[in-house]
């Protein structure tokens, strides 16, 4: 039962976190003006908007595997962990120095918290016993 779960995850994870950076990187426009960001302020904002995304899309890649490779599945769920919690803990220190964001990026933080806290339980959980033999 576990393992499918984990799997269901891994697939839903990995394809949020490879479909933002493809947004990211493919369409930076309609990606970011999504949430009132205009990339075309400047060619150093759009280089430095659209950059962070082959990493979202690798990220995504390495997410997304564990659902086809039980050997990775432990992997996969602890990548997605750091990674949608880093995002979420950003956020909440953006939060406390710079003010509430709008709702889309509001909704974002929500979405990576509880992706985030999904995947450490499902990492938790894949670990081995102690009490094993």
């Amino acid at each position: 039962m576990i393992a499918r779960v984990a799997t269901g995850y891994l697939l839903v994870a990995g394809a949020v976190v490879a479909s933002i950076g493809l947004g990211m990187v493919a369409m930076p426009n309609a990606f970011y003006g999504s949430y009132g960001i205009d990339p075309h302020i400047s060619v150093d904002l759009a280089n430095e908007l659209r950059s962070p995304g082959l990493w979202l899309v690798m990220t995504g890649l390495v997410i997304g595997l564990g659902a086809f490779r039980p050997d990775l599945r432990r992997l996969s769920l602890g990548t997605a962990a750091i990674f949608y919690l880093s995002y979420a803990a950003a956020r909440g220190i953006s939060i406390a120095l710079d003010g509430l964001p709008g709702a889309g990026l509001m909704i974002a933080a929500a979405s990576e918290l509880v992706l985030g806290m999904g995947g450490a339980a499902l990492w938790w959980r894949a670990a081995p016993s102690l009490h094993r033999p």
